[in-house]
Formats: structure tokens, C-alpha cells, sequence
């Protein structure tokens, strides 16, 4: 009878375990027939090696993009807030406004959480309209069921976690997800910048470029420093981590500056980079004394403009000399796809939280590239099309293209310690920076993605109807955004590393040294209780439009070479007098510049205080009425 019922429990035990074995099996059927598959990975991507699978128990972090509502509305406040003709000229708006006009549907942002909550991630961060993930590598696997494995650059050394073949989502999820990123995405790398041997270019007459030329080019006075609490910092990805303080010094010592104050670090900071370098010793050395930032990003724009927007302290100016292919943002391969979209979804979101940020009062700059017109992808012109880089490209930028002295440039060896040594430049004519001198060309172009804005509209019509040559209209959009807006100074330019000069240029130069005139210029405002300028582009051509005298006028020029060289067959655009798709406006005149803005500051207090004056009355009359 024991025998018997142990018999028969066994067989139930086992029939127990069929069913459940063949319940399970249905079920995950199910679930593969009801997932969305988004990316399908078979190897490295170019640059990159694979290593090995990740384990299992290693944490890995990535994040969900939701759907965002009333972008029509967010993009209404944003140029109402950063056109000088506006009502609400910088009236600039908290984070919790802003994500009140974005927020998605609370409903569909439950249905994400309660996905990630089924597998057991709890380390979750909410940001309204986006979700920072952080879950042991198993369960990543288990939410996208896929692999995730770590690859390697094979120049930086760099490693990354993501997928290798297929990875996917419940389809009933795709309607409340716009795109994942840390998934399958890769970093594009930065352009680098050039650096030389001070010995191998002190022979040209054109002199190396210091603080002191600027000042003096740009008619910036050598004692003119921060005051108030204007703030600004380069923001850089990757491994671009670090600088030495010790090298700011003796840069500002060598270049006969003050001491600036040291930064406040966000983000991983370790090591010595020469790229990060040149950011902050130019963005401190024009904009002196002014709060400084060094801000880090791990991953790419989509993580960094949620974090920027999503952090309290944050500079009011911040220069980004990174950039990639317009058409490429999602991935550094062709093929890449996100959830119901591609390279231009990307664009488009980044595009609008762009525009959460300048909503802050932030003004965003970035260097336009340094491969002209026809970009990092196509370095041979072997395309019958040119490819805008990006950010550059976004309206919600001020895009910033490089110049070049010409060799009859004035030169000094008193106006600093270093020009003992290496004469320095103090001033002189600047044309379109030329890969014959520079080993590049600045970038510029037109959007495929972005609409050409209408402060922009007047300035670039009149140079394609200028009579200067052009591409063929099947290479560029003739509607986009065009850029870049304003240039400076991108070769020769001297820094310190490990203790050293050394010379370097790009459009990597040009960006900060425009972001430390856009904090002075702040400064300014400040002190007379005004906002910041925040989104700058608006005003910009303002000024280029009614008061040319704020720009040094780059006339000579083009961008049709690349990094990779010059081919006959290559296209591009070339510098006309005004506004260009190689110099935008040319260089600043700082204080012409200053000049507008406080007339234009002037205009507006005088009328708001006859408007109020106006209004006062008007309730005086209304009181005695009733």
C-alpha cells in the first residue's frame, strides 16, 4: 500500500513537473511572439573588439526614453523666452515647469515601471519623462532577452557593456517607450585635436595664439573678470575624464593670467587628458574668475542632457567639443535602430532636451567639427551628398566654426613669459582655417533633420543668393538649420600638459573661447539684476543683422577639404561677406557686442518701466471709477 501511494505521488511529482515544463515553454513562446525585436547585433562594430560575455552578477546601467507630450508647446516657450522681440525675452522657467509640459501620461509611464519591477530592478531613477536603470547583468539580459557582452576600442582601450544579437521588448510596450540607450548603442569618438610641436610651427610669422591674443583681437579688456556668479564649463564624454589643475596654473602663469578658481567637478574625474585640457584652460582664460565647472559623461548626448537638466547646480554656459554624423548619432554604424525609429528619433529628442535646458537659462555651445563640409564619415567625399555633423547642427545651439591668422600677423615676445621663448601672437587678419596650415577644416553645412529657424532665415538667404559657389542643391538641404553661427581662433593655440607647452587647434578651441565671451557677456547682465542670456542664437544674428560692427568679418576661405585631406572632387562652401555656412558671422568684437546688448538692455528697461507706469495709472483710474 506505502509502496503503492509513493507510486503514485512519484507520478504525480513527474506529470506535476511535464505540465509546468510545457506551461513554461508555452509561455516563453508567447513571450517571443509578443516581443519587438529592436536591434539585431552579429558583431563589433567598427573600432571596437569583442571581448567575452559579461557576467552575470556585474551591474549595468542604461536608460529608457518615454514618450514626451506638447512639444509644440515646449517649443513656443523656448523661442518665446530667446527672442530679444518677445514679451517673455528670459523669463526663464524652473526644471518643474518645464517637465510639466513634457510629462508623459502617468498610465503609460506605470506600465514601464511595473515591467522593470516583474524582473526585480528596484534601483530605478524617475525623471518624469525618462528612467535611469541599474540592474545586475542578468537581469538586463532577462528584460531585452539578449546577451550582453563586453567590447573593447581598440585605440582608447575603452570598454563597454552591450548586446550581441537580438534584443527586444514586450510590443505592448512600444507605444509607451520612445528609445533605449546602453543597450546597443556605441559612443561615437571625439575629433582630436591638433597637436604639434611648438619648435615645428615657431618659425611661421603668424606667431602662436595665447590669452592675450584674444584680448586683443576680440577687444576683450586684460583686467575685465567675473564678479558675480556667472558660471560656465566644458562638458566632456568617454574618457576625456580629466585635467591637472597643476598644468591650469602654470598655463596661466606661462600666459601671464591669474590663478582661476578651481572647478567644481561632476562626474568621473581621474588621470590627465590633453582634449579636456584645452577646454578649461581656454573657457577660465577668457571668462576669468568666473564659477567654473568640469563636467563628465560616461555615455553620450541623450544621457548627458537628462542628467544636466536633471542636476540643481549647473553652469549657465557650457561648450561641448564633441560631435558625429548627423545620420549616424544612434550608433557609429549605419544600421543602427531604436524602438519605432533610427538616427533622426535620436536627433529629435536630443533636439528637445536641448531645449529643456535653454528653458533653464543655459546657454549651449559646440563645436562645429573639424572635417568641413563633408564630415568624419565620408573623409574621402566618395558621397554624392555632404553630412552636417551633430550637435553642431541644432538650432538649440550656438554652433562655433575656427579661423586662422595670416602669416603678416603682428607678433610679441614681452606681452607674456612663454613668448621669450615662442612669439606670440597679438594680432592680425584671420581667414577661414585651411587644412594647408591647420590639418583641417571647420565644419558647417546644413541640417537634414532640424528646420531652418527664422532667426536664421534673412542671413541665410542672402548668402545662397549672393553668387557664391555652391554645391549641387541634391548635397545639402537648402531648408535646414545652417551652421555654424560665429567662429574664433582653432590653430596654433598653446597649452600646457604634463607641465609642457604645447600647441593644438580644432574647432575644439574655437567652442570654448566663444563660451568664455558668453560669460563675461552674462557677468554683465547679472550685475544689473537681468537674466542670463541663455539660449544665445536669437540675439546673435539680431546683433549680425543691425549692428555688423560685433563681428570681424571672415571673407576668405572654404570647407571643402577634410581631416583626411583635400580631392578635387570634394564639395563644400566657401566664406562670402555676412553671415556663412564656414565662419557664420566671422569672430566677436566684444565690445561692440557689449555695446548692443546694453542698449538693447537699456530699450527694454525704459519701456517695461513705461509700461508699468502706464499700467499704474490705469488702476489709479479703475480705483476712483469704482
Amino acid at each position: 500500500m506505502k509502496g503503492r501511494v509513493v507510486c503514485l505521488l512519484l507520478a504525480t511529482v513527474f506529470v506535476l513537473s511535464i505540465s509546468e515544463w510545457t506551461e513554461s515553454k508555452e509561455i516563453r513562446m508567447r513571450r517571443n511572439i509578443d516581443r519587438s525585436i529592436i536591434f539585431n547585433r552579429r558583431a563589433a562594430p567598427p573600432s571596437w573588439e569583442l571581448l567575452r560575455r559579461a557576467a552575470s552578477n556585474e551591474e549595468h546601467s542604461f536608460f529608457i526614453a518615454l514618450p514626451q507630450r506638447n512639444l509644440d508647446l515646449l517649443e513656443k516657450k523656448y523661442w518665446a523666452v530667446s527672442d530679444p522681440d518677445s514679451e517673455d525675452y528670459g523669463n526663464f522657467l524652473s526644471q518643474e515647469e518645464i517637465l510639466q509640459i513634457v510629462k508623459p501620461d502617468a498610465k503609460a509611464v506605470q506600465e514601464v515601471l511595473l515591467w522593470l519591477s516583474k524582473y526585480g530592478v528596484s534601483n530605478i531613477k524617475n525623471f518624469g519623462d525618462a528612467i535611469r536603470v541599474t540592474a545586475a547583468v542578468e537581469a538586463v539580459e532577462k528584460l531585452f532577452q539578449t546577451e550582453l557582452h563586453l567590447f573593447r576600442h581598440k585605440v582608447t582601450g575603452r570598454k563597454l557593456r552591450r548586446n550581441l544579437g537580438t534584443y527586444s521588448i514586450p510590443k505592448y510596450l512600444t507605444e509607451h517607450i520612445s528609445f533605449v540607450t546602453g543597450i546597443s548603442d556605441f559612443i561615437p569618438d571625439r575629433p582630436k585635436s591638433k597637436r604639434t610641436s611648438i619648435k615645428s610651427r615657431v618659425s611661421a610669422t603668424r606667431g602662436v595664439v595665447i590669452p592675450a591674443t584674444l584680448q586683443t583681437m576680440y577687444q576683450i579688456p586684460s583686467t575685465l573678470t567675473v564678479t558675480t556668479n556667472a558660471s560656465q564649463g566644458p562638458v566632456e564624454f568617454q574618457d576625456d575624464a580629466s585635467i591637472s589643475l597643476q598644468d591650469c596654473d602654470t598655463f596661466d602663469d606661462l600666459t601671464n593670467i591669474p590663478h582661476q578658481p578651481a572647478p567644481t567637478i561632476v562626474g568621473p574625474f581621474s588621470g590627465e587628458d590633453g582634449e579636456s585640457i584645452l577646454d578649461y584652460e581656454y573657457i577660465t582664460a577668457v571668462g576669468q574668475q568666473a564659477h567654473n565647472f568640469f563636467w563628465t559623461e560616461v555615455d553620450w548626448l541623450y544621457e548627458f542632457t537628462v542628467n544636466f537638466f536633471n542636476t540643481t547646480d549647473v553652469p549657465l554656459v557650457i561648450s561641448l567639443s564633441w560631435g558625429w554624423s548627423e545620420g549616424d548619432q544612434c550608433e557609429i554604424e549605419s544600421d543602427c535602430r531604436f524602438v519605432g525609429g533610427d538616427s533622426t528619433l535620436y536627433v529629435e529628442r536630443v533636439n528637445a532636451e536641448f531645449q529643456k535646458i535653454g528653458l533653464r537659462g543655459v546657454t549651449i555651445l559646440v563645436a562645429s567639427g573639424d572635417s568641413g563640409a563633408n564630415g568624419r564619415t565620408d573623409e574621402y567625399c566618395l558621397s554624392r551628398q555632404l553630412y552636417p555633423d551633430f550637435p553642431a547642427a541644432s538650432p538649440y545651439v550656438l554652433s562655433v566654426g575656427a579661423t586662422q591668422l595670416e602669416p603678416n600677423a603682428t607678433t610679441s615676445s614681452t606681452v607674456a613669459p612663454v613668448c621669450k621663448e615662442y612669439t606670440c601672437a597679438v594680432n592680425g587678419t584671420e581667414t577661414a582655417v585651411s587644412y594647408g596650415v591647420a590639418s583641417f577644416t571647420s565644419g558647417g553645412g546644413f541640417s537634414n533633420v532640424a528646420p531652418q529657424p527664422a532667426y536664421q532665415k534673412s542671413a541665410v538667404s542672402a548668402y545662397l543668393q549672393s553668387g557664391v559657389k555652391l554645391p549641387p542643391t541634391t548635397y545639402f538641404n537648402v531648408s535646414g538649420r545652417a551652421y555654424p553661427d560665429i567662429a574664433a581662433l582653432g590653430t596654433d593655440i598653446l597649452i600646457v600638459m604634463s607641465g609642457y607647452p604645447t600647441l593644438t587647434g580644432g574647432t575644439s578651441a574655437s567652442s570654448p573661447i566663444i563660451a568664455g565671451i558668453i560669460t563675461l557677456l552674462n557677468d554683465y547682465r547679472l550685475k544689473r539684476g537681468l537674466s542670463p542670456l541663455g539660449p544665445f542664437n536669437p540675439l546673435l544674428y539680431k546683433i549680425g543683422q543691425s549692428h555688423p560692427a560685433a563681428f570681424h568679418d571672415v571673407t576668405v576661405g572654404d570647407n571643402t577639404c577634410t581631416e583626411g585631406g583635400c580631392v578635387f572632387w570634394c564639395k563644400g562652401f566657401y566664406c562670402a561677406k555676412g553671415w556663412d555656412p564656414v565662419t557664420g558671422w566671422g569672430s566677436p568684437n566684444f565690445q561692440e557686442m557689449l555695446s548692443f546688448i546694453t542698449s538693447f538692455d537699456d530699450r527694454r528697461l525704459a519701456q517695461a518701466k513705461k509700461t508699468k507706469k502706464k499700467n499704474g495709472k490705469a488702476k489709479q483710474v479703475l480705483s476712483v471709477v469704482n
